[in-house]
């Protein structure tokens, strides 16, 4: 938007595209960590959908707003998608606010369960390893895991940890 489109500023312009280039990229990034942030089968599912309908209804409007009486600057779309990368660094910041708060209020009710404030994932560690360190969750008894597999909400259940 800023550098004239003329032979001089052509490396300038590439570097540009290709930076631009990276934003694709994001689109998986936005659907792993919803689904590693939402818990229920239900919410997971609605998330997903929603981000699916929004991501959609990106793809038909983007198009739109590089119209050919513009070429070859199209201000407006280039505009737009900066107004559009501009909002998704401020969403994807506020967000990540959010879920720290929510890790702390998950953590603070763990603590008046009598559970531990803070939890250590161990799925991917050996049985050996975890007899070896003494590590290994109990959730017969009550405690860290138990509930696991049941069909609770991140916001209902106060062993599930947020990640950012």
């Amino acid at each position: 938007m800023a550098v004239s489109h003329d032979k001089e500023h052509r490396a300038i312009l590439l570097v540009g595209y290709y930076l631009i280039s990276f934003y694709p990229g994001i689109s998986p990034l936005i659907y792993s960590w919803s689904g590693q942030n939402t818990a229920g089968d239900t919410k997971r599912k609605v998330t997903t959908g929603i981000l699916f309908v929004g991501a959609s209804a990106g793809n038909i409007i983007g198009p739109h707003l590089f119209t050919p009486a513009e070429a070859p600057m199209y201000s407006k779309g280039l505009r737009a998608n900066l107004a559009l990368f501009i909002a998704i660094v401020v969403i994807v910041i506020s967000a990540t606010a959010y879920i720290k708060i929510l890790n702390r209020n998950h953590a603070a009710r763990r603590v008046a369960l009598g559970k531990p404030a803070e939890v250590v994932d161990l799925s991917m560690e050996t049985e050996h390893t975890l007899k070896e360190t003494g590590q290994a969750l109990n959730a017969e008894d009550g405690g860290l895991g138990e509930k696991a597999f049941c069909d609770m909400t991140d916001l209902e259940n106060e062993d599930f940890i947020y990640v950012y």
